[in-house]
């Protein structure tokens, strides 16, 4: 009976040690950002003016936010769901603008999930903007 030689069992085994990030890095076909840098804090206490004639319409990733006002407003930020915030362009009156709800970020740096056709996760309603 003939032992294998010691030099093809250590080629096999650098080979195949070789080839494991290969394999395991093919697991992830998308790449969605989980996490980005922390947001502020939903201002829990701030004063309520008034609420805005405004239009906002989901379109999977997406927000299309329309000043339906003949006020302009300024930049600022935008809050989903009493948690989420991403900062907002001025929009001028009748202007409509898309937000990417991928930028939307919480005070733990977990970012809104948008869904998509590639999500990794159940996308999440807007229920509150």
């Amino acid at each position: 009976m003939k032992t294998p030689q010691p030099t093809s069992r250590r080629v096999r085994l650098a080979l195949s040690l070789a080839l494991i990030p290969v394999f395991s890095g093919g697991c992830q076909l998308f790449n969605e950002k989980l996490t980005a840098e922390p947001g502020p804090i939903y201002p829990e206490n701030a004063p309520m003016i008034e609420v805005l004639d405004v239009q906002l319409f989901r379109d999977v990733t997406t927000l299309s936010f329309t000043n339906t006002t003949t006020t302009d407003f300024p930049a600022g930020t935008l809050w989903l769901n009493k948690r989420y915030s991403a900062p907002m362009p001025p929009v001028a009156a009748g202007e409509t603008i898309e937000l990417d709800l991928r930028q939307f970020v919480d005070e733990y740096g977990d970012t809104y999930k948008a869904g998509g056709f590639f999500a990794q996760r159940e996308p999440a309603p807007v229920v509150l903007a």
